[in-house]
């Protein structure tokens, strides 16, 4: 259960991010990794407090928006998060045999908006969809999507041609044994 607060867990191997080093912004966030935390605290705590200033109806503040909007959900996002990496290695399906007991999780996938087509990403951990298949939930990657058809963001990763037919033939296939 100590996987994700071991000092391992936070070394970054550079041999698999080359392409990443390349942003000087993304070595900046990674050397300095509590920045955006505390930024976003210090925004959602000022925005609390110019609303109790601007809109006194609302009832709210400062100190209630960083618990609520920082603290709270930061604790569930981290649950969320760590959950996929205990959880979907338990309980779920196996689309794909992989050397590891990965599995994908519905319920899992709804919570941490994807993320819980495990199976999926350890069959193609490269791609950036982590829903193979239509029905398969995966917000993320929907607004990644988004954000590239807006120009946001370019180069997305996809589910490689090979990936889709073999997804496709293990779904007939299990669709003919039932």
């Amino acid at each position: 259960m100590g996987w994700f607060t071991c000092d391992a867990g936070f070394a970054t191997d550079e041999r698999r991010v080359r392409d990443w080093l390349k942003f000087p912004e993304l070595k900046l966030i990674n050397r300095f990794d509590a920045l955006v935390p505390a930024l976003a605290a210090v925004g959602i705590y000022a925005l609390g407090e110019a609303l109790a200033a601007w809109a006194p109806g609302l009832g709210t503040n400062g100190l209630q928006l960083l618990v609520w909007g920082f603290f709270i959900s930061t604790v569930v996002l981290f649950h969320a998060t760590v959950s996929i990496n205990s959880l979907s290695h338990v309980w779920g399906k196996r689309r794909f045999e992989t050397s590891d007991d990965s599995r994908n999780n519905f319920w899992l996938a709804l919570i941490t908006l994807g993320e819980g087509w495990h199976n999926n990403h350890h069959r193609w951990p490269q791609s950036v969809r982590q829903g193979f298949r239509w029905y398969e939930i995966d917000i993320t990657w929907y607004g990644l999507w988004l954000m590239s058809k807006l120009g946001i963001i370019w180069e997305l990763n996809p589910i490689p041609k090979h990936i889709q037919e073999e997804t496709r033939e293990l779904d007939k296939a299990r669709r003919s044994n039932k």
